[in-house]
């Protein structure tokens, strides 16, 4: 085989049209969840709007062309989440009655799966029965595929509201301009021991260590370009473990200088330059350290800064903490809260983006100093998911300085140990709006919670919550229920996160698993709020499948319930994936029964739905009425809480 025939381009239409492809049994079985499926969307979605004639290269798929009775099958050895997604993905929207509708004849060229699993039947038979679309009629499936089918559908029809794309534009520029590259491996591989290398291949430099050597590079032609040298890369090492509390990141002079020696609660400087002539006098006063580096050292670093000393690890806690974003992320966050501009909050741009900042040595400067006051606050004020003594709960806490010198964790608001104070309804919020958007980037939440925390003077818990209540309306008003949505950037920075919109669609409400996880979160959170003794247990996690309480397919066949009642508000719920796939075709009253010695608090809605002696169309209504207005009855709090560009 020539070099030239081993890779070629393909196209989506062309991928899924001509060759047949297996997955081997040494792979994995599908694995991808809502973050993943989404985020693919989203970068279609993205590249389509940036120039819909360029070419978006989606990844390359290594294949080994096994012989079989004359014909070649393409034996995916890497690139199989993905080719699975695709399929997944061109069958939600061949079946769904939305889609279907502006895309009428579009899909004549695909005339069935071209996807097999070697030793999964289950998988192979649940990708046929999505292309014939006749799921419901089977009880037995692979729920990873059959969930990532839903999420396929809701996550597209909300990525396609919210930029404003057609559907018809969505699937030209999929099948057409979509493309990936075919690597077939030489036949005489060993395939195993190329899988290993596979699994086992190093770390590539990742696009925030070049964005760093740009910056460093910038600052190198200043006159004090050493001072500034060093306080850059000390603070740009301190804030990209983001599983650790920034005070780590630095040596316990620096600690005792920069955040007070009583508490190291308190960032004692304000730009740039004094945390620069800070750090250089603790570095002249530094004998046992005193070195010199050259700027390539110093980008290739992963010290604590020019002369400092080393961290003691008894002190690095970063495997009791995990990050809610990435560092690349946070670093986009950053930018858009220190120029106020429409930046996109997507890292696989990130060099693009900072492209035409970074060369000047005061943008240079604002920025690390921005840094580093963004990762205070996001330590202190951003919730993390805490791992202690065995178990795993959302945390919302503050570095303290104990006596004789211990540092340590305490609530970040009210009283250090009552779990009950007001820390808890925050934490409650940024979790729920967490846990809707599971996706790695555009993270809006996160940025406008940043936002109001960089430009607040006085931060209390009052003030926090109500802007975080209000962003969570606007969410709902001006996003998931707009007839016209607003821009993310729009709500946050130009309408302080207080919503605009009055005209809103509640026949949204009304779509079966089409309704968006954010707004049953949201719904649980009023609940928990009005009645939080009855629900103490309940906390949130990454529920994605929408449930209908009354089963879309009964076990009972004549049993069946109009579609109208199905999929009303009044019957669903969200809750998490496995459980919906063990319960699905229950009565009522069967999951009412499994539910009731379980202390888990699944989803509160359901909890409410639960407490019907019966469930039928008059409770489904009552019930959906009743949700609809407690939702739609939430008041924007005044007081001083937006914040206008």
């Amino acid at each position: 085989m020539s070099q030239n025939n081993s890779i070629k381009e393909l196209n989506i239409k062309s991928l899924f049209c001509n060759d047949r492809y297996v997955i081997p049994i040494y792979q994995r079985n599908y694995a991808w969840t809502e973050a993943e499926i989404i985020q693919l969307i989203q970068d279609i979605v993205d590249y389509s709007a940036k120039d819909s004639n360029q070419i978006y290269y989606i990844g390359s798929l290594i294949v080994f062309e096994r012989k079989e009775k004359g014909l070649i099958l393409y034996e995916t050895i890497d690139g199989q989440q993905r080719l699975t997604t695709l399929t997944i993905l061109l069958n939600a929207i061949k079946n769904d009655d939305e889609f279907r509708k502006g895309i009428a004849n579009f899909f004549d060229w695909y005339t069935g799966i071209n996807l097999t699993f070697d030793s999964r039947e289950i998988s192979t038979n649940t990708l046929q029965y999505l292309f014939n679309n006749e799921i419901s009629r089977h009880e037995e499936y692979n729920n990873a595929i059959k969930q990532a089918y839903d999420d396929s559908i809701k996550g597209l029809k909300r990525i396609l509201r919210e930029n404003n794309l057609p559907i018809k534009k969505f699937c030209d520029y999929l099948i057409n301009k979509v493309c990936i590259l075919r690597v077939s491996v030489p036949p005489d591989t060993d395939l195993n021991h190329y899988f290993e290398i596979m699994n086992s291949r190093g770390e590539q430099l990742e696009k925030h260590e070049i964005l760093k050597a740009k910056f460093i590079d910038t600052l190198s032609k200043n006159v004090f370009s050493d001072k500034y040298i060093n306080a850059f890369n000390t603070i740009w090492e301190a804030c990209s473990n983001m599983e650790r509390y920034i005070q780590f990141g630095f040596t316990v002079p620096q600690r005792d200088a920069l955040f007070g020696k009583e508490s190291w609660d308190r960032l004692t400087c304000t730009d740039f330059d004094s945390v620069s002539d800070l750090l250089l006098v603790l570095n002249k006063n530094d004998t046992e350290n005193d070195i010199s580096q050259t700027i390539d050292e110093i980008i290739n670093s992963s010290t604590v800064g020019l002369f400092s000393g080393k961290l003691e690890k008894k002190e690095d806690e970063q495997d009791r903490f995990n990050t809610v974003v990435s560092f690349s992320n946070f670093l986009l966050h950053v930018l858009r809260v220190q120029t106020r501009e429409d930046i996109p909050l997507d890292d696989k741009r990130l060099l693009d983006i900072f492209q035409d900042k970074i060369g000047n040595v005061e943008f240079a400067k604002e920025f690390g100093f921005s840094l580093l006051k963004c990762k205070i606050l996001f330590d202190k004020y951003i919730i993390k998911r805490e791992s202690l003594k065995g178990s795993e709960h959302w945390s919302l806490k503050r570095m303290k300085l104990f006596q004789k010198g211990k540092p340590g964790y305490v609530n970040t608001f009210g009283e250090e140990e009552n779990e009950e104070s007001e820390n808890k309804d925050i934490l409650m919020l940024l979790s729920m709006f967490h846990v809707s958007n599971p996706s790695t980037v555009y993270k809006h939440w996160l940025n406008g919670a940043l936002n109001f925390l960089f430009y607040t003077d006085n931060i209390t818990s009052l003030r926090y919550k109500n802007y975080l209540e209000n962003m969570a309306i606007s969410f709902l008003y001006d996003r998931f229920l707009a007839v016209l949505p607003i821009d993310y950037y729009e709500m946050i920075y130009k309408n302080g996160s207080v919503s605009q919109n009055n005209d809103i669609n509640t026949a949204l409400l009304n779509s079966g698993t089409s309704v968006e996880n954010f707004i049953f979160n949201y719904l649980d959170y009023i609940l928990w709020k009005s009645n939080k003794n009855e629900y103490a247990n309940f906390e949130y996690t990454f529920r994605s499948s929408v449930e209908h309480y009354y089963p879309q397919d009964p076990i009972e066949k004549n049993q069946q319930l109009e579609k109208e009642y199905l999929d009303d508000f009044g019957n669903l719920c969200l809750i998490s994936n496995h459980i919906n796939s063990r319960l699905s075709n229950y009565m009522p009253r069967a999951k009412k029964d499994h539910y009731a010695n379980n202390p888990i608090v699944e989803s509160i809605k359901q909890r409410k739905m639960m407490k019907e002696e019966n469930w039928g169309p008059n409770e489904i209504i009552r019930h959906g009425q009743e949700m609809k207005k407690l939702l739609l009855s939430q008041k924007q709090i005044k007081g001083g809480t937006a914040l206008h560009a």
